[in-house]
């Protein structure tokens, strides 16, 4: 066994050394002679006339025949030809003759037969020799002789030269191309490609290639002398530039079509771009871009230009002919979508449906038109379209990231036709690349120099960018370690498993770095260049909601249904917002969650943006400055709206309010009031809704607990806040959408006049309360409550801060906010006090007297005495409507009796001094006396002032018994003896005796009537010692409160009632006496009766 194993192994020896002696006595000495097999060689070859001895001269005869003549000789007469012109490229054939005809020169050339290039490097020594040389003459003629194309064939040649000879397929260059060995490749393929090894494989596929290449340029060769003829046929500037000619109409048919068909080689196969495939071999192999893949087999182009792309982007440089080759092919990839196999088959049924007209006029010109197809298959992927299959959607996404669009603007050549006259406006001055142009582009949206087709392809490739962060350059370059670190974003920029960046299955990087970029956590922040570029790019973002996927990816019915027609800068956001209560659950949620981030951050509101950015930078530039916005710029822009540059603003003032009465959905849409009471929300107004439900239920504890004098149960920022947005409410009824659903018909009937821009009722508030007796109750009710609250706490009252705001600055500048209409009172008649403000402040004096709960220092101060006292009229009154002074008249009936306590009555003073100078605040007064005011009193009606001189009047027409209406007459004597109890409620005669109650009643305590008691002792006993006009009016008074106190006596119901007119009658010492006498006389009738009773039971005891 071992013996015949041996006898195997030195057969196979002997074969292998037979087979290798074959080959080469076959390279040196071909089989028999030539001209054995081409009889009809020599036939043609007649006139040369060495053809049987000169080898070189039947290669002349050979060249020179014409392609018929050629087709007649047979396939061995043809292999024994090109085995003749195939051993003129050998090194033992060479050496043969530089011994015959070199010997000279052949020291010279000899070093040429280890050259990389042998024939190249003989030519260029060859010829350096004279011309007149014998060795150059003969060089020079075998040159003529070699394949026309043996620089190039060399590979083939030495990859198939045993295939060849094997299955002697050495064929001639029948048509004379410059390809001379298509013959011979064809006729391995057809006859023993099976036997073939991989590497002559390897070669007949590179000739192919070639071959494919020389018919392309055949074909294309008019057109190229035509449109490009500074370019030379076959190389790779040629071909780029006929690409770039697609869409010219005067590039022929067959041309185009042929340019197509090469752009999908490219395609499958990177390698038929020469250009490419040349320029980036070494970057390709240095980084492993095959990625696995065989030699012998196809990579697509996608997958070798998102390797060197995700090289660069990762922080190397590639040669600068390979990256000036990828930024070509990626151009390529966008202008014809036929250059991507998967655009083909993913979106076959796609681009007839949806392109058809652009895909009939393709056909009609030939080739692609400069990118249409594929801008209008990005058209209909966009949300509220989406028509285009999933796999067409995944396939563009890819198309956009392999081409990199969102780096470089000239990519893609529709967004380059566009835009180019608005980046030689606004961006001339911008370096291409790194997405610059673009960014500036972004900023550029909504201005004048933007246009609408620009726009269009700019939001079209900037909703792709969108969904994935590794495609904006700035973003990645500045963000990469970042998201890293807080958003598991992936080390590579090009990770084929990774499917992290997609947004529908995964989370977005984007909204992660907006959320630390903003996060109050100080171990998590961003690097400043990354948390400016996240501020950027949330910002560009913002102007349309395609660009923010976790928004736009859930509400794709809703933009259906509700938004399609708002197409302009930011409408469809607003849309959304606008129909809040109408969307799905998902796309609520996403769009409540975004409204609450656009409401801390304005970069995010693209409307306030364009329209507000003067503002900002002239109110608000301390936090332009200060960097992070945390709902500052929004919280600034609210509060200088109301200023005279914003009031002529219109545009920016209807975005500021927009965004209010959104805010009035949720209020965790206003971040500052979110951040300050969301714990106070949570406590006491777990139940309410809206932002105006929560706001009122604060307000309404923050009110009881400053009534009930204990420490306040919300939070000093919430109180602030809570503050900040009643204000804000009472600016316009469009704020207030409660109130104006309840007073729709009163505003239209009473205050249709009081409109301003945009058809708002500006002063509805003002025009409401004034009409307050015509109100329906459900509007009533809700006017009560904003008058509650803004007579509670003057720093909600928007008319007396705007009105009086010079005035508070002036009189009040110290005075805490709540206070405010306190401290405007004390000044309102000063003589440099403004008319407008003063009008507001008396009007407000009105309100509060029509209701104690108007007060809040009269509730404070009065709380007790009203539950002792007026208990019953607060049991029987109807809730949310004004008392009418009911209470306030109750006070005074206790006041007049002396038994209020004292710091009620120091308040019912204050009151009382008050109504005595304006009649107006006296709201019982007005209603019981409204005919006597007209009649009695109309010279003092007509003065604008009042003074007092109403009330005086009422009272000296009382004294004149020119009253006959009994409830008047009766509310007139409460006034004349109101001032009995203090006189300084009785202003008139204070200010004529202010001397006389200086000079003599200085010492004397005030309250319960003892100032004028005073005033009186000195009238009795030393009347000439009062003023003259003291002495008169007191006089007067006197005589007042006689008739008063008849008009005022009532028959006592009770003893309590009997004892009370006894203390508070002027008579009230002849009572005292009266019933001492009546005691007295009933105590000695008992004695004297008891004397008697004694007597006579001691004479009956007898």
């Amino acid at each position: 066994m071992q013996l015949l194993l041996f006898l195997f192994v030195i057969a196979g020896v002997l074969t292998q050394v037979h087979c290798n002696a074959r080959n080469v006595r076959a390279v040196i000495n071909p089989v028999g002679n030539i001209l054995n097999n081409c009889a009809e060689l020599e036939k043609l070859c007649g006139n040369y006339v060495d053809i049987k001895t000169n080898k070189l001269s039947m290669l002349d005869c050979v060249n020179a025949l014409s392609p018929s003549q050629l087709e007649t000789l047979s396939d061995k007469c043809q292999h024994s030809c090109w085995h003749q012109q195939r051993m003129l490229l050998t090194e033992q054939w060479l050496n043969e003759q530089f011994t015959k005809n070199c010997t000279n020169e052949s020291d010279r050339l000899s070093p040429c037969l280890n050259a990389v290039d042998m024939w190249s490097c003989l030519k260029e020594r060859v010829d350096q020799l004279p011309n007149n040389n014998k060795c150059r003459s003969y060089m020079r003629h075998v040159h003529r002789l070699l394949f026309p194309d043996y620089d190039v064939v060399g590979d083939f040649l030495a990859a198939c030269d045993t295939h060849v000879e094997q299955l002697e397929c050495g064929r001639l260059n029948i048509e004379h191309r410059s390809m001379s060995q298509w013959e011979t490749v064809q006729c391995l393929h057809e006859t023993g490609f099976d036997v073939i090894d991989d590497s002559c494989k390897k070669a007949i596929s590179r000739i192919q290639m070639q071959r494919q290449e020389y018919e392309f340029f055949e074909i294309c060769a008019a057109d190229l002398q035509r449109l490009c003829g500074q370019e030379h046929p076959g190389t790779p500037a040629a071909f780029k530039c006929l690409v770039k000619n697609k869409s010219n109409p005067s590039l022929s048919r067959q041309c185009a079509d042929q340019i197509s068909l090469r752009d999908r080689e490219i395609g499958k196969d990177y390698k038929v771009s020469h250009g490419l495939a040349k320029a980036c071999k070494d970057d390709i192999k240095l980084h492993h871009c095959r990625r696995g893949v065989s030699d012998d087999k196809q990579v697509r182009l996608a997958q070798i230009l998102l390797c060197l792309e995700s090289v660069t982007k990762n922080g190397t440089k590639l040669a600068p002919e390979c990256h000036a080759e990828i930024a070509d092919h990626r151009r390529m990839l966008l202008e014809d979508y036929q250059l991507s196999p998967e655009i083909l088959t993913d979106c076959a049924d796609d681009i007839p449906k949806f392109c058809g007209q652009i895909d009939k006029r393709q056909n009609v010109v030939g080739g692609s038109i400069g990118g249409e197809i594929i801008h209008c298959l990005m058209e209909n992927a966009r949300t509220k379209r989406r028509h285009v299959t999933a796999q067409c959607q995944r396939t563009l996404e890819t198309l956009i990231k392999v081409s990199d669009a969102g780096e470089d603007w000239r990519v893609d050549p529709v967004l380059h036709r566009a835009c180019k006259p608005v980046v030689d406006i606004a961006c001339r001055d911008i370096d291409g690349g790194d997405a610059r142009v673009i960014s500036c582009l972004m900023e550029n949206i909504g201005t004048q120099v933007m246009r609408p087709d620009c726009e269009q392809a700019l939001l079209l490739i900037q909703y792709f960018v969108a969904r994935n962060f590794k495609l904006d350059p700035q973003l990645y370059k500045h963000c990469h370690d970042d998201a890293i670190k807080y958003c598991n974003a992936k080390h590579v920029w090009d990770d084929v498993t990774d499917a992290q960046m997609d947004p529908e299955r995964a989370p977005l990087i984007l909204p992660c770095l907006h959320r630390i970029a903003y996060s109050d956590n100080a171990e998590e922040s961003l690097r400043k260049d990354c948390f400016k570029e996240v501020k950027r790019v949330m910002r560009q973002r913002a102007i349309s909601v395609d660009l923010i996927p976790e928004v736009e990816d859930v509400c794709i019915e809703d933009l259906s249904s509700l938004c399609i027609d708002d197409t302009k800068k930011g409408a469809e956001m607003e849309c959304l917002q606008d129909n809040l209560e109408k969307l799905q659950p998902k796309c609520k949620e996403a769009v409540s969650a975004y409204t609450e981030e656009e409401a801390a951050h304005v970069e995010l509101n693209p409307v306030i943006m364009s329209v507000c950015s003067e503002a900002m930078k002239r109110h608000c530039e301390h936090i332009i400055k200060g960097g992070k916005d945390k709902g500052d710029m929004m919280e600034c822009l609210i509060y200088h709206k109301n200023d005279a540059d914003l009031r002529q603003d219109l545009k920016c003032r209807a975005a500021i309010e927009h965004f209010q009465i959104i805010s009035l959905k949720n209020y965790h849409f206003t971040y500052k009031f979110k951040q300050a009471c969301r714990q106070n929300v949570q406590r006491f107004c777990a139940a309410s809704t809206t932002k105006n439900e929560v706001v009122a239920c604060l307000s309404e504890v923050m009110r009881n607990d400053t009534i009930r004098g204990q420490k306040h149960s919300i939070t000093k920022e919430c109180r602030q806040q809570v503050k900040s947005q009643l204000y804000q409410q009472r600016e316009s009824i469009s704020l207030d959408p409660k109130l104006a659903r309840a007073c729709k018909n009163e505003l239209e009937q009473f205050c249709a006049a009081e409109r301003g821009p945009g058809q708002v009722n500006i002063n509805a508030v003002e025009c409401l309360t004034m009409h307050t007796p015509q109100l329906g109750n459900t509007c009533h009710h809700a006017v009560f409550m904003i008058k509650k609250s803004e007579l509670g706490d003057s720093d909600t009252d928007y008319t007396l801060i705007n009105t009086c705001k010079e005035m508070i600055y002036k009189f009040c500048p110290n005075t805490d906010s709540i206070h405010i209409l306190d401290c405007l009172k004390t000044y309102k008649d000063d003589p440099l006090f403004d008319s407008r403000c003063h009008l507001v402040v008396v009007n407000r004096m009105i309100e509060q007297n029509t209701d104690f709960r108007f007060n809040p220092k009269l509730q404070q101060a009065c709380g007790q005495n009203i539950d002792r006292y007026c208990s019953d009229i607060i049991a029987t009154a109807q809730p949310n409507e004004e008392l009418n002074g009911k209470v306030i008249h109750c006070l005074k009936d206790k006041f007049r009796e002396s038994r209020l306590d004292h710091d009620c009555a120091q308040e019912m003073i204050k009151i009382l001094q008050e109504q005595a100078l304006n009649y107006k605040l006296n709201p019982l007064l007005q209603n019981f006396c409204k005919s006597e005011i007209e009649v009695l009193c109309k010279q003092s009606l007509n003065i604008k002032e009042d003074h007092g001189l109403i009330e005086e009047c009422l009272k000296t027409a009382f004294l004149n018994q020119k009253i006959i209406n009994r409830d008047c007459k009766i509310e007139v004597a409460g006034l004349i003896a109101e001032a009995k109890a203090d006189i300084h409620v009785d202003p008139m005669l204070e200010e004529a005796c202010t001397v006389d109650l200086l000079r003599y009643c200085s010492n004397v305590k005030s309250g319960n009537g003892r100032k004028l008691k005073c005033l009186q002792t000195l009238l009795q006993d030393q009347s000439t010692a009062l003023e003259e006009d003291c002495r008169l009016k007191l006089k007067r008074r006197i005589e007042m409160f006689r008739n008063a106190d008849t008009v005022l006596a009532q028959p006592p119901e009770n003893v309590e009632q009997l004892v009370t007119q006894v203390v508070t009658s002027p008579a009230k010492k002849f009572f005292l006496v009266i019933l001492m006498t009546a005691v007295g006389m009933v105590f000695l009738m008992g004695i004297f009766l008891g004397r008697v009773t004694k007597r006579a039971m001691n004479i009956k005891n007898k």
